[in-house]
């Protein structure tokens, strides 16, 4: 059996971003968080409000104005700057923030160049962090292919109180669906694990994101502009940026009044809602190793094809 290695961020790439790019109103909103829902999410007061998601990353530019105050908690195991390959962390959280712009976002720093933690331990430690400060939502857009057990168990932990973990399926993929690429946490049972697709017709899925069939879901993950160190923004593409779309979604569904029960019944009665209201099969009819279940947003067919087309 092969040896644990340390868990890292996935490799992205970088997009060119319009310079007139702003985020400052709900018609400013980038397509990706549009076809997702967030417009309509708005509109029926389900925006997060109450709701904590964590973030375990590379940090966040708390200062950044478009996160309006949400970033309310900072705890961070490495340190260096937040910008070059360190910009990572701000660009998820960014989305989640304009998927459910009253979330609270909990930041919790694993990568950076500076620190004397080792990066799975710092991880492990953050998901019972994350547990212990009352995050409903933990975003992990990193993987490895062969993980610590100590990792797994604090994912389970996270599961058994109701904690919803949502990861990246992974960077590695060779655009043909019949071969398998790992990545974990995203492909542990107690996590929900998303795949990236393009804003293209159709939604297909992006080359890049691994296929295999513990693949759940999938979301906007190419040419993704969201919020840059510093201030501005910047435009990305990965699974790394279709997960924080459907951990947003996920946050601002916890805000209403449904009941997903308690502690490992939330994920079940969660994925059940997701399946029978917000689900958009694409791909192969069905289940496939490429985008799970289907495309995740908050749209039904009709304001889809609407937002898709404007």
């Amino acid at each position: 059996m092969a040896a644990p290695k340390a868990i890292k961020l996935p490799r992205v790439r970088l997009e060119s971003t319009p310079s007139s790019m702003v985020v400052n109103s709900v018609t400013d909103l980038p397509k990706g968080v549009i076809l997702t829902g967030a417009e309509k999410l708005r509109q029926d007061g389900l925006t997060g409000k109450g709701i904590r998601v964590a973030v375990i990353d590379s940090g966040v530019d708390a200062d950044h104005p478009g996160f309006n105050g949400q970033v309310t908690k900072q705890f961070w195991f490495r340190g260096g700057p937040l910008e070059g390959e360190d910009n990572h962390g701000t660009h998820v959280a960014g989305t989640i923030h304009m998927m459910a712009p009253e979330a609270e976002i909990y930041d919790y720093r694993v990568f950076g160049s500076n620190g004397d933690w080792e990066v799975d331990k710092a991880i492990v430690t953050c998901i019972y962090q994350a547990v212990f400060d009352k995050c409903k939502v933990i975003n992990m857009s990193l993987g490895e292919a062969y993980p610590t057990a100590d990792m797994h168990t604090a994912v389970k932990y996270a599961n058994s109180k109701g904690v919803i973990v949502v990861c990246a399926a992974g960077n590695e993929g060779d655009g043909d669906p019949l071969t398998n690429e790992r990545s974990f946490p995203a492909m542990w049972d107690q996590t929900i694990s998303i795949a990236a697709v393009s804003k293209k017709q159709n939604l297909p899925v992006v080359n890049f994101s691994n296929s295999n069939p513990l693949v759940d879901y999938a979301g906007i993950g190419l040419n993704v502009t969201s919020f840059k160190p510093g201030g501005g923004f910047f435009t990305i593409s990965g699974t790394s940026m279709a997960c924080p779309h459907v951990a947003g979604l996920i946050a601002a569904l916890l805000s209403g009044d449904s009941d997903f029960g308690k502690n490992k019944e939330v994920k079940r009665n969660l994925c059940k809602l997701l399946n029978d209201k917000y689900l958009m099969d694409i791909g192969q009819p069905g289940r496939d190793n490429e985008s799970g279940l289907g495309f995740l947003t908050y749209l039904d067919a009709t304001e889809f094809n609407l937002a898709f087309r404007n």
